[in-house]
């Protein structure tokens, strides 16, 4: 017969693996993470797509204010592009000292939440510190590397020149600006 503490060393795993069926369930239940439901067969997708009006998004950089957007309508989760849609976008970006001194406005606009690029058509509208305007029909703000970038015709306006050009790019920081294709510029 089966005696002794050393033969328990080999039944009490053996009872544990015999009786699995039972716990295994019901410990399984226990440790799966919650809010990870499996799909059965046939079964529908949620729709997890959201539409919000008269919006107000801010995005921080370093516990600083970096924009505030302002929008009509924002909605999300279409199938074919992930990130957020706007209509009737206005835009106030601000700089290292706090200070708002860049307004974007477009009439619709795409917010690309794996590159961070904001997509801005219809109209779309930059001023600068009051002393820079700029037109496009499309424009495209990379915010990691704060340059707003087109490929439309612009029409780019300052004190000192007005400038027409068929693509742009221009480093909000620095001011540098480049303008492509036939470039026709008047100096004041």
């Amino acid at each position: 017969m089966i005696s002794g503490s050393r033969n328990l060393f080999w039944i009490l795993p053996l009872v544990v693996i015999i009786a699995s069926p039972f716990w295994k369930p019901v410990v399984e239940k226990f440790l799966a993470p919650h809010g990870f439901h499996k799909a059965s067969k046939g079964a529908s997708v949620r729709d997890t797509s959201f539409v919000m009006t008269g919006v107000q998004m801010n995005r921080y950089e370093n516990g600083e204010t970096d924009m505030v957007l302002n929008a009509e309508t924002v909605t999300s989760g279409r199938s074919d592009m992930d990130g957020y849609f706007f209509k009737t976008v206005d835009i106030l970006l601000f700089d290292k000292k706090g200070q708002g001194n860049t307004q974007i406005t477009g009439g619709e606009g795409h917010y690309d939440t794996g590159q961070e690029i904001l997509t801005l058509v219809d109209d779309v509208a930059v001023f600068v510190r009051n002393e820079y305007e700029l037109r496009a029909d499309m424009l495209r703000y990379l915010i990691p590397y704060k340059t707003v970038k087109t490929a439309a015709e612009i029409y780019f306006k300052s004190n000192e020149a007005t400038v027409r050009g068929t693509s742009m790019s221009y480093n909000l920081i620095n001011g540098n600006y480049r303008v492509g294709g036939r470039v026709v510029c008047d100096l004041k």
